[in-house]
């Protein structure tokens, strides 16, 4: 085969796109800090890359939802702990007053006392942050009226925390100071201190039994506070259970983002002092070509007949 001078010229010039593509493509490499800015650069790592920056924001979407999952139950904790302490103060009234006979005045102290943990109950149940109410389920309004009375919903309000795992960030309201929906029936007689129990309803008989001195309704009154109390315990137990839950994913979580980033970052980030040896070695590269094809073009027939 016949290699012209044309042939020669056009390889030549093929040759030094080829290398001026190059160097462009480093220079572009180094000024964005990406080893693929277009997909045409490389369709295979593009993919990939897709791939990791949506995981990358999927687990940002997770701790995001975990993060508000744990302001939730933190406030409903902190709701159930003021909770479990009244109670251990009805409990107390509620033992006092079974303890004999008492006068008028430490009688009227007691019921006012227990009066005023019932509205303070009240008021926790009504506990919201921002305009949400965290025992009210999807109600838009105060779940408990002044009355105690139960309007929210027992609907559980879940965030996903992973691929098909949900996790509940609320307590029924009604479930915890009525015992359900409708509220459950006070215990009484052998039925006192069953669960579940109603605790606004039997903070309400137990002051009923005060004000008619009825030992017999004071002494259920006594059981069926202990298991009201035990039903915020219940509730508190529950609660910190989904909280170390949700702690535990997050840990998942950041571990897992950290090494798909890590794996991100080596795929695309550009190594400045490889890419700078490989910027310098083909600038020489194609200045010597330079050099070498005008003195190639120079030549003519009169070159090769000396």
């Amino acid at each position: 085969m016949r290699i012209t001078a044309g042939m020669t010229a056009d390889n030549a010039i093929y040759n030094l796109q080829q290398g001026r593509a190059a160097m462009e493509t480093l220079q572009e490499q180094i000024s964005s800090g990406s080893m693929v800015n277009r997909p045409s650069d490389d369709p295979l790592t593009t993919r990939q890359l897709l791939d990791l920056q949506n995981q990358i924001s999927t687990g940002e979407q997770y701790s995001s939802n975990i993060t508000k999952g744990e302001l939730l139950l933190n406030v409903t904790n902190t709701a159930l702990t003021s909770m479990s302490a009244m109670m251990q103060q009805v409990k107390k009234i509620a033992g006092d007053m079974a303890s004999g006979t008492v006068d008028a005045s430490t009688k009227a102290g007691a019921l006012s006392n227990l009066t005023q943990l019932k509205n303070q109950l009240i008021d926790l149940g009504n506990t919201q942050i921002g305009s949400q109410y965290i025992f009210g389920g999807f109600a838009e309004g105060q779940p408990f009226d002044a009355a105690g009375a139960f309007t929210g919903t027992d609907d559980a309000l879940e965030v996903e925390i992973a691929q098909g795992s949900r996790v509940a960030t609320n307590i029924s309201g009604g479930s915890l100071l009525r015992g359900g929906t409708p509220p459950a029936t006070v215990g009484a007689g052998a039925t006192a201190g069953s669960s579940p129990t109603d605790v606004i309803g039997g903070i309400d008989a137990l002051i009923a039994a005060i004000t008619a001195d009825d030992k017999t309704g004071i002494s259920d009154g006594i059981k069926n506070m202990k298991a009201a109390a035990d039903q915020i315990t219940m509730s508190q137990t529950d609660v910190a259970g989904r909280l170390i839950r949700l702690d535990n994913m997050k840990s998942m979580l950041a571990n897992n983002q950290n090494t798909l980033k890590s794996i991100y970052g080596d795929l695309q980030n550009v190594d400045y002092a490889r890419a700078g040896v490989e910027l310098s070695q083909q600038t020489t590269a194609f200045t010597a070509a330079l050099s070498t094809t005008a003195k190639l073009t120079q030549l003519s027939l009169l070159d090769y007949m000396k």
